[in-house]
């Protein structure tokens, strides 16, 4: 064979190959979008705390099911670990500084240029039904645009369902409704704090003046408990009995919320302390033993009283992981029995199924900014509280594969609407996920005050993670290499590299023109005792 026919071959066979490249990609675009599409969100969902991405470390099958049926993303990250913020950045394709959306509590506000996702599958004929389990996703602040439907009541005590009771109004909707299109929405925040399944035993007995006022409260579900009394004249005594197998000779449990009605500053009332108590006066904590004894002191006629409180059970940082793991394990079962119900009603088939976590959840690897074990996510960029789970169902489509490339919260809303064949926002900033990315851009992270306790900003080019808290002018590097825990700080000895100097350039100038553009959004006092009682504010 001569060179000039050998090279007509290779030219015929990348001719070919493209016609086939294109043919396949016509042939995807032109793929049948699905009937119906579910949005599933897990709060506060670890991705290492998930069996298909750590075997091991938790029995999730139905989770474990739905990766094996799909695309499974190895490396997805939220880009702040709030839950407000990042539902909206999910949900339009936006970092929360270009939606001008910081904290939990703030109004998020669409605009007609701007439409919600809910929104888009309205315009094409859907019908839309969200069903959320937290207060900070009260209908109230912004999300709600383009539902038909939006569940989000909650009992007086609490500020948050259990995925059970989610599903308790899910499962009816679609028995109703699945004989439509429907985009539904659904959020299970069972691995959030506090770590109690629905089965936790009591752990608290109130008397007061002797009688028994209640001893099945369960203290560490974070409830609040209204206590109503009526004073006598003179001394009347309540005491807390905490039933705790952890610190038996110290104290048991906290506090965030302890209030008098009316106020113990009443002319003709007085509180005392008598045993059993320690008070951090600073941020109002109040720690009790296993007995806590609190007497007050009525210098009038009978009068009607409210003691209101709401905590927790302290329990030792090196057991939270397997608290952690059965909400995890909970939240788990019920999921399943969201796609036994689609599959009953024949709807699994046509379904198209995205599922995501918002943020991760620190379990007492790094110290809290007092010094404690910090158990949450506000306060920091780590692995731990920002690299998530983000799994993809496709009827028809790919089966157990894996995607290692990075991807954000950004490229939701994106993937959706090509899956769906809508015409996909201008202002989206992420990309489809159904496009695999060779070099993806360094991924710009962040979390703010007032919530969290300064303002952090993070870039991450691999192998590198740059994080960077401009008020304590701190810089903190990690290798994800050799390093994927962040466990140790490698800024000083690698400050030089140019690549890191190149990083550090680039993260400088985005913290300061986000800090120079960041609105206060100020927080009403009903948004602040929502946000107190779901931990997030603590004063």
């Amino acid at each position: 064979m001569s060179k000039i026919e050998a090279s007509q071959r290779r030219q015929a066979a990348r001719l070919l190959g493209l016609g086939l490249i294109c043919l396949l990609s016509a042939f995807c675009r032109a793929k049948t979008p699905p009937r119906n599409f579910v949005l599933v969100t897990l709060d506060t969902q670890r991705a290492d705390y998930l069996n298909c991405y750590n075997p091991g470390s938790a029995a999730t099958p139905r989770l474990d099911e739905m990766a094996r049926r799909g695309l499974r993303f190895q490396t997805a990250l939220s880009l702040i670990p709030i839950t407000l913020p990042s539902h909206v950045s999910a949900f339009f394709s936006e970092q929360p500084y270009q939606a001008k959306n910081y904290n939990n509590g703030q109004i998020f506000r669409p605009r007609k240029s701007r439409p919600s996702l809910a929104a888009l599958f309205k315009k094409n004929g859907y019908q839309t039904a969200a069903f959320v389990s937290l207060g900070v996703l009260k209908s109230s602040f912004g999300l709600a645009e383009g539902f038909d439907l939006y569940r989000d009541d909650f009992p007086p005590e609490r500020w948050y369902l259990t995925a059970e009771e989610v599903n308790g109004q899910v499962l009816p909707w679609l028995e109703k409704n699945s004989d439509r299109p429907f985009f539904l929405w659904v959020h299970y925040s069972d691995p959030h704090e506090p770590y109690l399944t629905p089965d936790a035993p009591p752990d608290m007995k109130v008397t007061f003046n002797g009688r028994v006022l209640g001893d099945q409260y369960c203290l560490g579900k974070y409830l609040t408990i209204p206590l109503g009394v009526t004073l006598r004249p003179g001394r009347n005594k309540f005491v807390i009995e905490i039933r705790s197998p952890y610190y038996t000779n110290n104290f048991q449990a906290r506090l965030d919320l302890l209030a008098f009605d009316p106020p113990f500053e009443t002319a003709g009332l007085d509180v005392e302390f008598v045993s059993g108590w320690f008070i951090r006066r600073p941020d109002n904590v109040y720690f009790l033993k296993s007995r806590a004894v609190l007497d007050i002191i009525n210098h009038g006629p009978a009068r009607p009283f409210r003691l209101t409180l709401r905590g927790k059970i302290l329990i030792p940082h090196e057991l939270l992981p397997s608290f952690y793991k059965k909400e995890v394990e909970y939240m788990d079962l019920h999921f399943g029995r969201l796609l036994d119900k689609l599959q009953e009603l024949g709807r699994l088939k046509d379904t198209a199924i995205l599922l995501f976590g918002d943020h991760g959840e620190g379990l007492g690897e790094y110290l809290s900014p007092n010094g404690d074990r910090h158990v949450g996510h506000v306060h920091y960029l780590y692995e731990c509280y920002m690299r998530v789970p983000l799994l993809l169902y496709r009827p028809g489509g790919e089966a157990g594969r894996v995607r290692n490339e990075a991807v954000t919260m950004l490229d939701i809303a994106p993937t959706i609407t090509q899956m769906m064949g809508f015409k996909t926002p201008s202002f989206y900033q992420g990309r489809s996920l159904l496009s695999p990315r060779k070099n993806p851009p360094a991924i710009f992270e962040q979390t703010y005050k007032p919530e969290a306790a300064w303002d952090k900003f993070a870039l991450r080019r691999y192998p590198w993670h740059l994080i960077f808290t401009p008020e304590l002018k701190r810089f903190e590097l990690f290798d994800l290499a050799s390093d994927p825990s962040e466990r140790t700080d490698i800024f000083s000895e690698n400050a030089g590299r140019d690549e890191v100097q190149s990083l550090r350039l680039d993260l400088e100038r985005l913290a300061r023109d986000v800090l120079l553009n960041k609105e206060v959004i100020p927080l009403d006092k009903s948004t602040e005792e929502l946000l107190k009682s779901l931990g997030y504010i603590r004063k």
